[in-house]
């Protein structure tokens, strides 16, 4: 299957099949035309017995016809049949008298066996032998009477005490009118004849001619040959079906024809045939058909041989020709192949004249200039990774250098800013002396902002501490169920004022997982929190449910395998755009830049929220539509992150 489906392969099978196809049309063609030749030969040659067969019948029943017809038109014996018929006279003198005038006929009773004379019903009224041992008839045929009640001459033959017979009947007629009186009735023994159509020149030794005639509901037949054992002539006489297809049967039917035939006792034959007007018998020559068709068969079979000479010479002969067309291709793949691999120093080298010479030389050059290109590369790709290199690390101490100071920032800048609220708080109570309502309005605003720099320096510390993988997990069994109802309660004063309905459900009731208490806490206030700020109005559910095992928000199987409990913060709110979906989870991402500024917040919850979560070993998703809400769900694996 490999070769085949191989350039070689391909090449062979197609050389192979065109050598093979044309080969075989040329020999169908010359099979065809010599079998033509040889069969048009065949019965050519067998219609020239026919031809001669014909000529000796129609010869002897030419001369019966005329004798008997001489007979019929004897003046004498068409008065001694008016006398017989009408029984007006003694009708043995009438017979006695026929005989004298047949016996008077010399010219006709010495050239036939038998001369006689019948009465209209056939009856034979006199006859003459020609010699003592001569053939006499007995009685005549229903079948040649009946024909020669029509008005014409009637022949039948048949074999009486053991010789070929052809008996001749001519009515004896009124002259001038169309009253039959009775019959002229003349037989011969045909030897003449029988050697005659027993000579089957022209045909082989088991060539036979048939003399067949339709006689009522059957067709009789004259078989003529010779004796293979003996050598001496034979007739035989049989009866065929009308109804079959035979070759007698359809001469005797007044049809010309030659092909194949299958005939009883002969078997299967050859047969050339046609029909003869004047005896209206049908004469068949008959050759036995593996003899006349052996040189096609011959030829047949050695078309046979020459074609599976052919086949296997002419898939020798392409594999040869694929060869010397593959073999250059093949050598170019293997060069492509070894310079795909590396070496560079690889050259091809076919000198056989054809345009593959040329696509080598091209191959060659095209190496050379590859093998130039490619030191060239490593050069360059060698200083761009040494530059690369110096660039990661320079990058690398700025970026430890950025995280370090903002952790350090974040750090220092907690406790100034704690006694900055402090000392805001101690003058906005009016703990050192009395303030007025702008004064008062001036500090609130100054705690608000001292609020906010308190949370955006404690984010940016998470968010390195994430960044660094230095996030540290106090892990103890904890209800969250519990933590959302702390922080439903904690933010409904907030929800009630902006018209809100904030709400914990949960169907599995109280659900205790292995976590940090602390910062599921602080997950659950960001999304808590970013859904009253961007819902105007309708609800915030938080839902707390246990999920199945290995599953994650999206319904997905999860990296963690085992149980989790799942907590959803679904709103009513604008939704997130579809384009920053996939980036909301970024620092620094803001899903609604256009709103106003103490909405918008810092962009880090939602990483934070992130990291904290993967810290558990959990995930956290988000599904939202503009305009009618959005829901965040992150799953804390029960068993905590080391499961």
């Amino acid at each position: 299957m490999r070769l085949v489906r191989s350039l070689k392969g391909r090449l062979t099978v197609i050389t192979g099949v065109a050598i093979v196809v044309t080969g075989t049309v040329v020999l169908l063609f010359g099979f065809f035309i010599a079998r033509s030749a040889l069969r048009d030969q065949t019965f050519s040659s067998m219609e020239g017995v026919v031809s001669r067969a014909r000529g000796a019948v129609d010869a002897v029943t030419g001369t019966l016809g005329e004798a008997a017809d001489l007979l019929a038109e004897d003046a004498r014996i068409q008065a001694d049949l008016a006398l017989y018929v009408s029984g007006s006279a003694d009708r043995a003198a009438t017979a006695a008298d026929l005989s004298e005038v047949l016996l008077g006929l010399d010219a006709a009773t010495s050239l036939f066996e038998s001369v006689a004379v019948a009465a209209p019903d056939g009856t034979i009224i006199a006859s003459v032998a020609s010699s003592p041992g001569a053939v006499s008839p007995v009685e005549v045929s229903g079948s040649l009477l009946r024909e020669a009640s029509a008005g014409q001459p009637a022949f039948e033959f048949g074999i009486r005490s053991g010789r070929f017979v052809i008996d001749t009947m001519t009515p004896v007629i009124v002259p001038g009118t169309d009253r039959i009186l009775g019959y002229s009735f003349i037989s011969g023994a045909e030897s003449v004849l029988v050697h005659q159509l027993t000579d089957t020149s022209g045909l082989d030794s088991s060539g036979k001619l048939i003399l067949s005639e339709t006689e009522g509901a059957r067709v009789r037949v004259a078989v003529f040959g010779r004796s293979p054992r003996k050598g001496t002539e034979e007739v035989t006489i049989a009866d065929y079906d009308p109804a079959t297809d035979a070759a007698p049967v359809r001469a005797a039917n007044g049809e010309k024809g030659e092909g194949e035939s299958t005939l009883p006792v002969l078997g299967e034959v050859v047969v050339s045939y046609d029909y003869m007007p004047s005896s209206a018998w049908g004469i068949t020559a008959t050759a036995d058909a593996a003899r006349a068709l052996a040189p096609i068969r011959r030829l047949r079979d050695v078309m046979i041989i020459v074609v599976f000479v052919l086949l296997f010479g002419g898939a020798a002969l392409a594999f040869v020709i694929a060869r010397s067309i593959a073999r250059p291709i093949t050598e170019l793949q293997e060069g492509v192949k070894a310079l795909a691999a590396g070496e560079m120093g690889t050259r091809v080298v076919i000198e056989d004249g054809l345009e593959v010479t040329e696509l080598a030389r091209e191959f060659n050059e095209m190496a050379s200039r590859l093998k130039e290109l490619y030191d060239t590369l490593e050069r360059k790709v060698e200083e761009r990774t040494h530059e690369l290199k110096d660039a990661n690390e320079r990058l690398r101490i700025l970026d430890d250098l950025k995280s370090d100071f903002v952790s350090t920032a974040s750090h220092e800048l907690r406790g100034p800013l704690a006694s900055m609220k402090m000392g805001v708080a101690t003058v906005g109570h009016e703990m050192v002396g009395p303030l007025n309502d702008e004064q008062k309005q001036m500090l609130e605003i100054a705690e608000r902002n001292i609020d906010r720099l308190t949370r955006l320096t404690g984010d940016l510390l998470d968010l390195t501490k994430i960044e660094a993988g230095q996030l540290d997990l106090d892990l103890d069994q904890c209800d969250i169920y519990e933590l959302a109802r702390e922080v439903a309660e904690a933010d409904e004063p907030l929800a009630r004022e902006r018209g809100l309905r904030l709400s914990v459900e949960s169907k599995a009731g109280p659900v205790v997982a292995r976590c940090d208490r602390d910062r599921v806490h602080q997950v659950i206030v960001n999304l808590v929190g970013n859904a009253i700020n961007f819902t105007d109005e309708g609800s915030v559910t938080i839902r707390v449910d246990r999920v199945p095992e290995g599953a994650s928000p999206d319904g997905e199987p999860g990296p963690g395998g085992g149980p989790a409990i799942r907590v959803c913060v679904q709103d009513t709110g604008a939704g997130i755009p579809a384009e920053v979906v996939d980036t909301i989870f970024e620092k620094w991402s803001q899903a609604h830049s256009d709103t106003r500024s103490e909405k918008r917040g810092t962009g880090l919850g939602l990483a934070i929220s992130r990291g904290i979560v993967e810290a558990h070993g959990g995930e956290i998703s988000v599904e939202s539509a503009l305009d009618e809400g959005s829901t965040f769900c992150f799953d804390i694996p029960v068993r905590g992150p080391d499961a």
